[in-house]
């Protein structure tokens, strides 16, 4: 990849530099050489050329310049907002949590007092009507740590799915999600073309002293703990 940029950038800088060779000959024509003269006359031999790829040189190091800093700028920008979507999809998780321990809370009070009243230990009750199977109450808390775990659980009590509040939680949820992922994508596509504008041709001279680094991608950390396996 840097190799590439590299020659980009080479290929870039000559065809500027040969560009500017000839707007600096019509310069030298309609300035110091004689209208008598069959060649343009320059200051010195070779002058046309030198200040074309002097000027070249200097214009691509400007624009790479202001390009680094801009994107510089963009990658902080974005990481900021990366982590302001992260807090805000935690909080929304969060929330879906505190929703689902209440939620159990009321089915385990309402259990226990059907229990009471009919003197049965454990209650069955149908998980829909469309299903076959039967839902037994557990007394083991749910933690969703996604939209679609949240999802999945509301799907199995109607009393949930079919609150507009919740399915508002949802949507948000899902939401943030979504802007997380984008973010993360925009993020390390602004942090591949940063790492490959300093190593283009005349940047890469300078990188070092401007204080010019690679950053590294962003990658998210999943820690695999022995109850996600089971063990």
């Amino acid at each position: 990849m840097k190799s590439k940029s590299v020659f980009k950038s080479v290929c870039v800088f000559v065809g500027l530099g040969f560009l500017l060779t000839i707007v600096w000959l019509m310069i030298f024509s309609m300035t110091i050489t004689p209208d008598d003269a069959e060649m343009t006359v320059e200051p010195f031999s070779g002058a046309s050329v030198i200040f074309g790829f002097a000027c070249a040189l200097i214009a691509n190091f400007i624009y790479q310049y202001n390009s680094a800093k801009s994107l510089e700028q963009r990658i902080y920008s974005n990481t900021s907002s990366l982590e302001s979507i992260k807090i805000r999809n935690r909080d929304l998780i969060d929330k879906a949590n505190r929703l689902i321990d209440k939620h159990q809370k009321n089915e385990k009070e309402s259990y226990i007092d059907i229990a009471k009243a009919s003197s049965i230990k454990k209650e069955e009750r149908h998980e829909k009507n469309t299903k076959d199977r039967l839902k037994t109450y557990s007394d083991e808390d749910v933690l969703v740590t996604s939209s679609q775990e949240f999802g999945n659980f509301i799907n199995d009590f109607p009393e949930l799915s079919n609150n507009q509040n919740v399915k508002i939680l949802l949507d948000e949820i899902i939401n943030s999600e979504n802007y997380l992922s984008n973010s993360k994508i925009e993020l390390n596509r602004c942090i591949e073309s940063y790492n490959s504008l300093i190593h283009q041709f005349p940047l890469a001279l300078l990188r070092k002293p401007l204080k010019f680094t690679d950053k590294e991608f962003y990658r998210e950390e999943v820690q695999i703990t022995d109850e996600m396996l089971g063990i």
